[in-house]
């Protein structure tokens, strides 16, 4: 299959998968507003280009993939299921640990994490909780057509899913743990564990490379910077 024919047929495919996740109706801004709609469209069009362009698809769209899960794991520590999602991941894997719980601490965290969200609505939890659920929104279609675009790559739905699945029980844990030791929390990891995890996301983090740049490349070639 040429590389011409296999983003077309790439290109199918997110704008289906696009097309359903907006028909959703998740009534959150990132993906319920068409302005938002369109940027999102525009800038996964320009991530597939990019893709197909480089050197190696399949190694570029796991660097995507890397940092899109990193991301969408800094606001998912703080929804109940999809911490509780990527908690059940790492118990699945034979890893320990509570996860999936820091929902129920955010008047506690809000404050300091969140301090914009959290002073500029009067101190409302269920806006902050409204932010949160829209930043973690747009990350999760970024990685969830990362995930698509490594599956037509691979030939291999199976083998895609399991390499996401690896990336979000890793960076949930480890955005969990950060706050769990920020805030003085009972830790989920031992010290040793927490140290192996560490240096595991330091490993996947220098494959990925720089996010702000390669931002800054898909939002050029998409108009959108």
């Amino acid at each position: 299959m040429s590389r011409q024919t296999n983003e077309v047929t790439l290109q199918e495919s997110v704008t289906l998968y696009l097309d359903d996740r907006f028909s959703c109706g998740s009534l959150m801004p990132a993906l319920d507003d068409p302005s938002s709609q369109r940027i999102i469209a525009l800038e996964s069009r320009a991530k597939l280009a990019l893709t197909i362009a480089s050197d190696d698809p399949v190694e570029f769209t796991y660097q995507n993939l890397i940092r899109e899960i990193d991301n969408e794991a800094r606001f998912g520590i703080f929804l109940a299921s999809p911490a509780g999602n990527a908690a059940q991941l790492r118990r699945l894997s034979g890893d320990t640990g509570r996860l999936g719980q820091l929902h129920q601490l955010i008047a506690e965290i809000a404050p300091v994490l969140f301090t914009e969200e959290y002073y500029g609505s009067g101190r409302q939890l269920d806006q902050v909780l409204i932010a949160i659920n829209s930043r973690y929104d747009r990350a999760n279609v970024e990685a969830e057509v990362s995930e698509l675009i490594l599956m037509h790559l691979l030939g291999d739905e199976d083998e895609a899913s399991d390499r996401a699945d690896e990336l979000r029980a890793l960076f949930y844990a480890c955005h969990e743990e950060r706050v769990r030791r920020r805030f003085d929390l009972t830790p989920v990891q031992s010290t040793s564990a927490s140290r192996r995890l560490a240096d595991r996301i330091h490993e996947l983090s220098s494959r990925a490379g720089d996010y702000a740049e390669r931002v800054a490349a898909i939002r050029k070639r998409a108009g959108t910077a």
